[in-house]
């Protein structure tokens, strides 16, 4: 497919700003209700909003779409206060500054049964102690240095270095670890990474087609841990045209998305 006949697509990878404590290894985020974080976060909407999307996609339920648009058109209107999470402060200001009149919740998580990821991390725990030294290591590591990170940096330069692809692969990498945990008849880290983890960002992007055209650009709007195989699916699709984040968030745009 000719480039000029594809969607665009901008992938901003997020920490989670309002603290849900669901992923692998959670970092506390400070108050991003704070004035001065209330600043920065003003910075990277408008950044975003050099890209001009036509439509921003968000890490929300799919089937909580009406519950989330009721919110933002509350929100248009004076009569919602947007709490302190990547959605709101980034989905929504971006979204409602660009006169949309709607978001696009494109998320599903599901517990369909099968191996926990509790369970993983139990088995390595027992049975590959290296493997799961290796898991806790470096997962606390990440925490460690993106604490230290929140204490001194703003949340552009937060993003950008949570968008740069080498935090992306290296995030990645924690999940090639999952999948040698296990033996040759009892593959569990496989397991939960195929029917959950791979499954979910397989239907995020699916959910990411059914609501793009050729010639919308879609802002996605996710956790960090997401982008690396978003964008592999978005790429080897063939149907978009995949810019880079970090044009936009360090001011190197190109001038014509003015």
């Amino acid at each position: 497919m000719d480039s000029a006949n594809k969607c665009t697509m901008l992938l901003l990878g997020t920490y989670h700003m309002g603290n849900p404590g669901l992923d692998m290894h959670n970092v506390k985020s400070d108050d991003v209700l704070a004035p001065k974080r209330q600043i920065e976060v003003q910075e990277v909407v408008d950044r975003l909003k050099l890209f001009n999307p036509t439509k921003i996609a968000i890490e929300a339920l799919a089937d909580e779409d009406e519950t989330l648009n009721t919110q933002f058109l509350s929100y248009l209107s004076g009569e919602f206060t947007l709490g302190a999470n990547e959605i709101y402060q980034l989905g929504f200001r971006t979204a409602a500054e660009l006169g949309h009149q709607r978001i696009y919740p494109v998320d599903w998580n599901e517990w369909i049964g099968g191996v926990a990821l509790g369970h993983v991390y139990e088995y390595a725990q027992s049975y590959i102690p290296e493997l799961h030294q290796r898991l806790s290591s470096n997962g606390q590591e990440r925490v460690e240095a993106a604490q230290k990170s929140m204490k001194v940096q703003t949340i552009k330069d937060l993003l950008l270095a949570g968008n740069n692809p080498d935090a992306l692969r290296r995030d990645h990498e924690t999940y090639m670890t999952v999948a040698r945990v296990g033996d040759g008849k009892n593959n569990i880290g496989i397991d939960w990474l195929c029917n959950y983890w791979y499954r979910r960002n397989l239907i995020i992007y699916a959910n990411i087609c059914r609501i793009s055209s050729p010639e919308d650009r879609i802002l996605v709007i996710y956790g960090s841990g997401h982008i690396y195989l978003l964008s592999q699916f978005i790429k080897e699709s063939g149907l978009f045209s995949l810019e880079s984040v970090e044009k936009y968030l360090d001011g190197s745009q190109h001038k014509g998305n003015n």
